[in-house]
């Protein structure tokens, strides 16, 4: 019997593991894997040289600095280019951020080689853009931004070794005599949005065209409405709520875009500028804030920002251009043959002429005028002075009134000194509104041509008004009561016998003068307090700084502490003392008021006062002040 085994089973040869071919397949992996990281090596070297020769080999710029500032980031790309290979090679850096960085390097190189071949050609054609005034001042901003960059003493090519991205920056002092990239943001760039600068263009926004186009839609709306027989003319405004709700939707579908209204601010009214640093528009609302475009914004395109100051200012020139340029829409329809003008009527319009003429005549500077004043204030008697500054006409009346000012209406940077003097008629001309000037204006041009002012300097000054005292001045409760109110030194006798505990009472005489325009902030801050002192009782006046020079070396008054002075006030002969305190504090006003220039500024003159004590803006004329006002409250 053969001899068998319990539980064995042939292998068939077919389930054999072929051992040789295994070895054999790894191997050729192994070979394989080798071959694929050599090759990709030899790619990234290849890259690397490629790289290197692109910037040995680029073609440079016909601007000297320009060149030396390539040369100079070209090392420094060189130099990240090396880091980025050897971090790779020792396994520091994985090759899924070394691709990154590096196209990241390539793509910075390629905009800065863009950027130093454009920059002749597109210098030029800004230049020849701003020489014929078709670019908007945005667009001449940004090019001065680049040309900043282009101080190439000051400025470098910063390459981020932590993602290769390029910026260019101005180096400042830092720690340790160390130059580091500067942190104010109009201080650097990036590359691309640099280049995007270059090649953005920003034409002039044709405000003149577009508000126009409005007037001309209206004036389709009346000839619609006068199409039944109608045979004269209609004023616009007489459309009621229709008129208004055109004319808004009109004006605001102008304001829709903010680079068009930066351009209206910048080069139609004038006095604005453009800035990228939220602090530094903050702080001046005369600044344009400029962001990046929230649509693109890693384009490096900038849109302003605009401030509701800044966007009404630019609602209500619109709304004034507006208005002065619908008053009277005539159909299409023939009109009437109107009767002949009366004799008043003609007076009447030749007297408009001649009016609107010596407003004109305002504004030509020189010795027209001079004549010019002189006429208008014969004709007016409650004016007392005219001034020009850069943006207005400023009106000085002779009873103290605060001072109206007319703004300039400017066109492209220039004044339109036609339209102003629409606003100076009406202002000097109590006879004529502002209609009634425009009406005026419109006859005077049909026979007068407007010439170009030569006169390049301001015309007039301001004039100082004489000082009052106790005796002569009120407290605004004593001229409410009109022929029976008295002085403020009269005031001052009925007071109680002096003593410190009466020290409120003074303080609601001095609280209660009246105060001359832009000075009111300032009777506001003093501050007066009882002081016992044994057996003598003081008065403490905190006065503001600018009103102790007019005080402290009275006698009978002490000087305390920083704005502080005192006087003794326990006997009847101490109300002297106090009314030549008021006295004084009355001149300090005066002193104020007088240096209320509205030409003048701080950096001009460091005795000017801060604006919001100066001139008022727009034409609405503020309450009376007494600076020419008997105690009784009438003119002397």
């Amino acid at each position: 019997m053969a001899k068998t085994y319990v539980g064995y089973v042939k292998r068939e040869v077919a389930n054999e593991i072929d051992w040789s071919s295994i070895g054999s397949g790894i191997s050729d992996m192994l070979l394989a894997e080798k071959k694929s990281r050599e090759d990709k090596k030899k790619e990234i070297d290849d890259a690397s040289r490629e790289f290197a020769k692109v910037l040995t080999d680029a073609e440079g710029s016909g601007h000297t600095g320009l060149n030396q500032f390539f040369l100079d980031g070209a090392n420094s790309i060189q130099e990240v280019r090396l880091m980025q290979d050897r971090l790779l090679r020792s396994g520091q850096l994985r090759l899924k951020d070394y691709n990154v960085q590096r196209q990241n390097a390539i793509d910075g190189t390629n905009e800065m080689l863009s950027l130093v071949k454009e920059y002749d050609t597109k210098y030029k054609e800004k230049m020849e853009r701003l020489q014929k005034g078709v670019s908007a001042a945005q667009e001449q901003y940004l090019m001065e931004q680049i040309e900043g960059f282009s101080n190439f003493q000051n400025h470098r090519l910063y390459v981020n070794p932590t993602n290769g991205q390029f910026s260019i920056g101005k180096t400042v002092p830092g720690k340790g005599g160390i130059n580091e990239l500067s942190r104010n943001p109009n201080d650097f760039s990036t590359m691309q949005a640099l280049r995007n600068r270059l090649n953005i263009k920003i034409d002039k926004y044709d405000w003149n065209k577009n508000l126009q186009q409005g007037v001309d839609n209206l004036a389709k709306i009346v000839i619609a409405k006068n199409a039944k027989g109608i045979k004269t003319e209609e004023d616009a405004r007489q459309l009621g709520a229709s008129y208004d709700t055109a004319k808004a939707n009109w004006i605001d579908s102008m304001m829709t875009n903010s680079t068009n209204v930066g351009s209206m601010l910048t080069d139609w009214i004038g006095g604005y500028g453009f800035d990228i640093d939220p602090k530094v528009t903050a702080a001046d609302d005369k600044k344009i804030l400029l962001v990046p475009d929230p649509r693109q914004p890693s384009s490096g395109n900038l849109v302003p920002k605009l401030s509701e100051a800044q966007e009404k200012v630019v609602k209500d020139r619109l709304n004034q251009e507006f208005e002065s340029r619908v008053d009277k829409i005539q159909t299409a329809l023939p009109v009437q043959r109107q009767a002949p003008l009366s004799a008043g009527e003609r007076t009447a319009q030749q007297e408009g002429e001649i009016g609107y003429g010596l407003a004109l005549d305002l504004t030509s500077g020189g010795s027209i005028f001079g004549e010019s004043l002189e006429k208008i204030k014969a004709n007016n008697n409650a004016i007392d002075n005219v001034y020009e500054t850069d943006t207005s006409y400023v009106i000085q009346y002779k009873d103290g009134s605060e001072d109206k000012t007319i703004n300039k209406i400017m066109r492209d940077g220039v004044e339109a000194r036609e339209e102003t003097a629409v606003s100076l008629m009406a202002a000097v001309n109590p006879n004529y509104d502002a209609t009634k000037a425009e009406t005026a204006k419109q006859r005077y041009l049909k026979s007068n041509k407007i010439g170009e002012r030569k006169e390049k300097d301001l015309s007039g000054k301001r004039t100082a008004i004489s000082s009052q005292n106790s005796s002569t001045y009120q407290t605004k409760s004593e001229v409410a009561k009109g022929d029976k109110g008295v002085s403020i030194s009269e005031q001052i006798e009925k007071l109680p016998r002096p003593d410190e505990d009466n020290s409120n009472q003074v303080l609601d005489v001095i609280k209660d003068i009246y105060p001359l325009p832009g000075t009111e902030s300032y009777i506001n801050q003093i501050q007066v307090t009882g002081v016992g002192t044994g057996t003598q009782d003081v008065l403490n006046f905190k006065l503001p700084p600018e009103f102790i020079p007019f005080v402290q070396d009275l006698s009978g008054v002490t000087k305390g502490e920083g704005n502080n002075i005192k006087i003794d006030y326990d006997a009847d002969k101490d109300k002297a003392t106090l009314r030549n305190v008021i006295d004084g504090i009355i001149e300090g006003m005066y002193d104020i008021y007088n240096k209320s220039d509205a030409r003048k500024t701080p950096e001009d003159n460091p005795d000017a006062v801060p604006a919001e004590s100066g001139t008022t803006t727009g034409t609405t004329t503020g309450t009376t002040a007494q600076g020419n006002l008997d105690v009784f409250g009438n003119p002397k």
